[in-house]
């Protein structure tokens, strides 16, 4: 007997709209298709239900229930391209995918053959639950027999559930509430006014009643619960990677000879993505040696583009530094592209300062000169030590400005990679010679030497017991020396001596 899953990421489009305002999960949020009274709430969080508040009511109403009711509007275009994101990694775990048409959030996979690559089903359901959960999706998963059943069960299941027969499934889905299935507010209104609250109490109405009482919609439901409807699986279908390549007769090391032959491979690529409607994003080129040894190169657009001389001076750039330790006998390119979001421009539009674009293609020309790893960036990270605050990640983009006016000009404390270690033990209050053990510190005497005339301080940061049996005890100063400078050193209980950390600028 066929078997499917289906996964449910409750509220996904809420889970979208988190994002963006994470100091909203502690409060009643929602989604409303307009940003007035007047506007129906979508989704809503469970604090939100909490309080009485829940979807097809008036965002009018929901404030009145709960004055700490935050909502706000959606576009489709940003729900569509998140799903469609989604369908590709969840092709890694089985080869048909199929995303729900009418309720975002809801796919059904096929589980035919799995049992060959993976020691049960509730192991191959953990896999796709923690990838869901690292991307940031709250999700259950039901894997059972049928797509009513499925969907059904993933809707009232804390995790994962997996049914073993039929049956099963069919018992267990006969005590979901009804509320938490897509039923519009009437239906579900009409239903709560005689007392039917489960599926199963739903499943025991008369057929003939519920589409003359309830309406289409109720009887379609009604007939999908009670097996009566039955669809295959519409999956999506993969776009076939747009992959070219060519054999050279010689092994050939000139770099100017090998840019002429890539441009003769890109442009019937580029010409298959204007055909599928779609923008180069990543282009893989992988080229194989004389010496049996390969080179993977991967550059990536500053934005989705078709635009030949930018993809081509990224090209040169990236081959300008590539090893060659043979000469090239073969080279492949893939190109990767994306629909691109169509909008319709304002007639007058101020042109900005400065172009946000072309500081996104300076960007990718340094990563393919330098690699793709050449660009970082601080986050911000929770720690209890100053190195452990914060952390660097890959700079895809250039984040737009915010200018703000500042009436005075902030300091910046900048961080050594490695605490200098201090020659001498003395305390940095008072006038003290203090010997720096790094001569290339700047603002010292010729010696490494400098003199602190005032500090403050100390300003103690303890902790790490729970990593290690002795813990972190610093006790940190600011000392100006005479050049006028501020450092920031701390004396380390532990290892008992003196390190400059960083200075002030």
């Amino acid at each position: 007997m066929e078997r499917m899953a289906c996964i449910d990421i409750a509220a996904f489009p809420l889970q979208l709209l988190l994002w963006d305002h994470p100091n909203w999960r502690n409060h009643p949020a929602g989604v409303v298709d307009q940003d007035k009274a007047q506007g129906t709430i979508l989704w809503v969080n469970s604090r939100a239900r909490a309080t009485g508040i829940l979807p097809g009511m008036r965002y009018g109403v929901g404030l009145t229930l709960s004055h700490h009711f935050r909502a706000d509007v959606i576009s489709h275009t940003v729900i569509e391209k998140a799903i469609a994101d989604l369908v590709p990694r969840l092709q890694h775990f089985t080869a048909e995918v199929e995303p729900s048409r009418d309720e975002p959030g809801v796919f059904w996979l096929d589980t035919s053959g799995l049992s060959l690559l993976h020691s049960s089903l509730e192991k191959w359901g953990e896999l796709i639950h923690d990838d869901l959960t690292e991307a940031g999706f709250h999700n259950t998963i039901a894997i059972g027999f049928s797509r009513f059943g499925s969907y059904a069960a993933a809707k009232a299941c804390d995790r994962i559930v997996v049914f073993p027969t039929p049956q099963e499934e069919r018992t267990y889905i006969r005590k979901v509430p009804l509320e938490q299935l897509n039923l519009t507010s009437a239906i579900r209104d009409l239903l709560t006014q005689i007392s039917i609250h489960t599926l199963g109490g739903f499943l025991d109405l008369p057929t003939s009643q519920v589409r003359s009482r309830l309406g289409r919609e109720a009887h379609r439901l009604h007939q999908l619960a009670a097996g009566n409807l039955w669809s295959p699986l519409h999956p999506e279908i993969p776009p076939d990677p747009t992959t070219t390549g060519t054999f050279l007769d010689y092994p050939e090391a000139d770099r100017g000879r090998l840019m002429i032959l890539m441009e003769k491979l890109l442009e019937p690529l580029l010409d298959s993505l204007e055909q599928r409607h779609e923008m180069m994003t990543t282009l893989l080129l992988r080229l194989r040696l004389d010496d049996k040894s390969e080179n993977t190169e991967i550059l990536r657009s500053a934005k989705p583009t078709l635009n030949k001389i930018q993809i081509l001076d990224l090209l040169r750039l990236r081959m300008e530094t590539v090893a060659l330790t043979a000469g090239v006998t073969e080279i492949v390119m893939e190109i990767q592209g994306v629909s691109p979001d169509f909008w319709q421009g304002e007639l007058f539009q101020n042109p900005p300062v400065r172009d946000h674009d072309a500081a996104n293609r300076a960007l990718a020309r340094l990563r393919a000169r330098f690699g793709n790893g050449a660009l970082l960036r601080a986050c911000p990270r929770t720690g209890y030590l100053p190195e452990a605050r914060f952390a660097w990640e890959p700079m895809e983009t250039m984040p737009s400005s915010k200018p703000r006016r500042v009436w005075l000009r902030p300091l910046v404390r900048r961080f050594f990679p490695k605490p200098l270690r201090l020659r001498n033990s003395g305390s940095p209050v008072g006038t003290t010679e203090v010997v720096v053990s790094d001569p290339r510190l700047d603002n010292t005497q010729n010696d490494g030497s400098f003199f602190s005339r005032e500090s403050t301080g100390p300003y103690i940061i303890s902790g790490g017991w729970w990593g290690s049996s002795s813990g972190v005890h610093r006790e940190y100063h600011f000392v100006r020396t005479d050049e006028g400078s501020w450092l920031w050193i701390y004396y380390d209980s532990k290892r008992r001596g003196w390190f400059l950390h960083g200075k002030v600028e």
